[in-house]
């Protein structure tokens, strides 16, 4: 049982490395998005200086346009006044636009303008190649590998620590 308990801990020690690796991880992922912004800005004449929520809601609104607030909030689970907010700033850079659709003037839906469609494309394409490195990673694990590591993954999520 002893051998047991020794390979619990070396989990939980990978664990937590893995999620504090995940905050390097999410800079890298900054810095390839912010290379590629750098020359969209070229294109704008000026520095946007997005953040990352406001690159996925970007995302979001270009998945899914027209989106309203509501919808954006459970697809991307910030609060609908986190939305606001930033849709706000996304509006002044002219990255989306909102419409009302039949007229009913409470129902605001969001769509991407010119603007929001390349940032929402190189968005895509960055997310494309982690997609893909990713699924090429993989590729060594047979498939009883990865039957257990999709059921370890989904009772890790399911757990609250």
């Amino acid at each position: 049982m002893e051998e047991m308990e020794v390979t619990k801990q070396w989990v939980l020690k990978h664990f937590i490395e893995l999620i504090s690796q995940q905050e390097i991880r999410d800079s890298r992922l900054a810095v390839r998005f912010h290379e590629e912004m750098r020359k969209l800005e070229e294109e704008f004449g000026s520095p946007l200086h997005l953040t990352l929520s406001e690159i996925h809601l970007v995302a979001c609104i270009g998945d899914y346009s027209p989106i309203n607030v509501t919808t954006i909030a459970e697809k991307t689970q910030l609060t609908k006044g986190s939305i606001t907010r930033i849709s706000k700033r996304l509006l002044e850079l002219d990255l989306i636009k909102r419409q009302q659709i039949n007229e009913n003037k409470k129902e605001v839906y969001y769509s991407l303008t010119a603007a929001g469609q390349k940032i929402h494309s190189i968005h895509h394409r960055i997310h494309g190649k982690i997609e893909q490195r990713f699924l090429s990673f993989l590729d060594q694990y047979t498939p009883e590998q990865l039957a257990f590591a999709r059921k370890f993954m989904k009772d890790l999520i399911e757990w609250d620590y």
